[in-house]
């Protein structure tokens, strides 16, 4: 006999799993025999921050500039939506960067030009654009989004460091990248400043679902944008979790983080 509806027995469908899109395997990179990278795995997936949480000089930025190929590992695999970096040639690699904003721990403006002329530079130059109309839109889309639109016309000389740290982030996000690669994006700044462009980095991630990725060792700016940490030290990813989950670490290195944090 045929089975109705309501007694053939309901089989659940398998988990979705989350897209990974950027995953590295087994990275080493040394410098003048000083091993900087020492054999990390990481994976960032679709719509995540991931943060990476270490002092100055644990290799945290050098894992970021792998990514976008601006360094060359020694061994391991890096691969970034499915394709290993290190075997692009230049034109992949020009396509993969058009993929994935890079925001410098300085902002990276061209002090000659004007934010709206450092904002049309990529659009011109590296996406081809040549509709004024379209780029002006997308200009000051990004402005706005940033809190910056009436700063448009000004020189870079003429922004505070917490305007110019806004200005680059809003140069990196007109080319509408999928993933962000933020290099201490709060050095420099006051307290306010500084929580505001970590309330800015969660707002972008939420508004335009980028998969990111935070080198910090600034705790509040963790403890903001975070989905997950990693602590890095001496080259190596010594713990995993949320910012509440490593919070209660017993691990003495990962503890030292959190002293001043209630």
């Amino acid at each position: 006999m045929e089975k109705t509806s309501e007694q053939t027995e309901t089989k659940k469908q398998p988990a979705k799993k989350e897209e990974v899109v950027i995953a590295i395997k087994g990275l080493k990179k040394a410098f003048d025999g000083k091993h900087v990278l020492n054999d990390i795995n990481l994976e960032l997936k679709r719509g995540e921050n991931l943060v990476i949480l270490g002092r100055s000089g644990t290799g945290k930025s050098v894992t970021i500039e792998c990514i976008v190929g601006l360094i060359k590992q020694d061994k391991g695999s890096l691969k970034v939506f499915g394709d290993e970096v290190i075997d692009m040639n230049d034109k992949k690699l020009k396509e993969l960067r058009m993929k994935i904003g890079f925001l410098f721990q300085s902002g990276a403006l061209y002090d000659s030009m004007t934010v709206r002329e450092n904002l049309e530079f990529p659009l011109t130059r590296i996406l081809k654009m040549k509709d004024q109309q379209e780029i002006d839109k997308r200009v000051e889309d990004a402005l706005d989004s940033v809190g910056l639109l009436d700063s448009v016309e000004k020189m870079p000389s003429d922004l505070s460091g917490g305007m110019r740290k806004r200005a680059g982030l809003a140069r990196t996000l007109v080319i509408n990248p999928e993933i962000m690669l933020y290099d201490e994006p709060t050095t420099g700044l006051d307290p306010i400043t500084s929580k505001e462009i970590s309330e800015l980095i969660l707002s972008i991630q939420k508004k335009n679902k980028t998969s990111s990725i935070i080198i910090t060792h600034d705790m509040e700016c963790a403890r903001i944008t975070a989905d997950r940490i990693l602590v890095m030290e001496d080259g190596e990813y010594i713990a995993e979790g949320s910012f509440d989950e490593l919070h209660k670490s017993k691990n003495k290195t990962v503890c030292a983080y959190f002293n001043d944090i209630l």
